[in-house]
């Protein structure tokens, strides 16, 4: 743990593309420690802190807090049944709290598989490996004590057994020309990509105006994820998200308030008020879920999306609260299935800031994790081969 993975795909690869939606990486991760360990409830994929795409010298995506990301959309996409069946034979995963277990006496290894899901590679697009530029994936691992339930220090856990395992499409030649020739000269790439920016928010503290810093032509949703300051290596530090008492938030990109009115929360202690009702509504717009009754979620799993501030200890004191804030213009048919059109806020040259007003503190210090999901644009030039990167 606290180390990095690094793969190199191949450059040059004559008509050959890469389907990254049917490719996974798998591991086997190994328990020296004296005492038993658990993975947080997304299992194996909650331990990386950071994953870098490195595309020839230019940098295709770098998410930092990566995990807590992915826990937020294990939480909105997906439904206990998958997290206990599915994801926990896949790569370990179960409730909100914990997932499975690596036993320190007899089975003391778990192999995982899993994709690298929230990177611009899971778009519905072949990426092409004919490039004279390597694309190198950097997966930066977090310590044992934020990404794993128990008392084993990093060098007590290992990863052995590393492997990209890719889907790969070779189209012949005459196939090869006649997609060159129909590309006009380039094959580009608009693919969701996401930055990350962190602020504190202090027990003495009833509001929050923090200044994000994203620059991009395309800032399609803002997430949020109120998190406890402290690392307890037997707490839930990654999936455990606080609600406090939220009063109202919104964004505002270069002085125009997004939206115009004020998403509300009641503020309150007690979760059977329906605290949290109205911000999980404008995440499941965000969703394009809204009105999709079959959508799968696990918001309640556990502690629940309206618990106030919990301690990530146990199962009943891990909250799912977050914020998704949608920011694109049009909404087309078709629902959570369609592809819509790209149209999200330019907010190059733009100060972006999120707003965040309290009833009253909380009890403890917390960090502020805000996500934003952008379009980002990968165009190669099939005379030169080279990429080029538009954000």
């Amino acid at each position: 743990m606290n180390s990095q993975i690094i793969f190199d795909l191949p450059a040059n690869l004559n008509n050959t593309f890469c389907d990254f939606q049917s490719s996974y990486i798998k591991a086997t991760v190994n328990n020296g420690d004296g005492a038993d360990i658990k993975f947080h409830g997304g299992g194996f994929p909650s331990c990386i802190k950071q994953i870098v795409l490195e595309l020839g010298g230019q940098t295709l995506f770098s998410c930092d807090n990566w995990n807590v990301l992915y826990e937020m959309m294990l939480s909105l996409d997906t439904s206990a049944s998958f997290r206990n069946n599915a994801g926990e034979r896949l790569f370990g995963a179960g409730g909100d709290f914990d997932g499975a277990t690596i036993t320190h006496t007899n089975n003391t290894s778990r192999q995982v598989c899993f994709p690298l899901v929230l990177t611009p590679l899971m778009c519905n697009r072949y990426w092409p490996l004919i490039s004279r530029d390597r694309l190198r994936v950097r997966i930066i691992l977090d310590t044992s004590a934020r990404g794993l339930l128990g008392a084993a220090t990093d060098a007590e856990v290992t990863i052995t057994d590393v492997a990209l395992v890719t889907y790969n499409l070779e189209l012949g030649s005459d196939v090869m020309s006649m997609v060159a020739a129909n590309s006009g000269g380039s094959f580009k790439i608009a693919m969701p990509s996401y930055q990350h920016h962190q602020a504190s928010l202090s027990s003495s503290a009833t509001s929050l105006v923090a200044t994000l810093g994203f620059s991009m032509s395309s800032l399609n949703r803002i997430l949020v994820a109120q998190q406890l300051q402290a690392v307890t290596a037997a707490n839930n530090t990654i999936g455990n998200r606080s609600r406090l008492y939220l009063n109202r938030f919104f964004v505002t990109i270069g002085g125009v308030k997004y939206p115009m009115r004020d998403v509300q929360d009641l503020g309150v202690a007690t979760a059977i008020t329906g605290a949290g009702a109205e911000p999980f509504a404008e995440a499941l717009i965000s969703q394009r879920a809204l009105c999709a009754w079959a959508h799968d979620s696990s918001i309640q799993a556990d502690g629940g999306f309206a618990i106030l501030e919990g301690a990530g200890n146990n199962s009943g004191a891990t909250g799912s609260f977050l914020i998704d804030l949608d920011l694109e213009s049009q909404r087309v048919a078709g629902g959570e299935s369609s592809v819509g059109l790209v149209a999200g806020v330019n907010c190059i040259g733009q100060v972006v800031q999120l707003t965040m007003e309290y009833s009253q503190s909380a009890t403890a210090d917390h960090v502020v994790n805000v996500f934003a999901e952008h379009t980002v644009l990968a165009s190669l030039d099939l005379n030169s081969l080279t990429w080029q990167i538009a954000v």
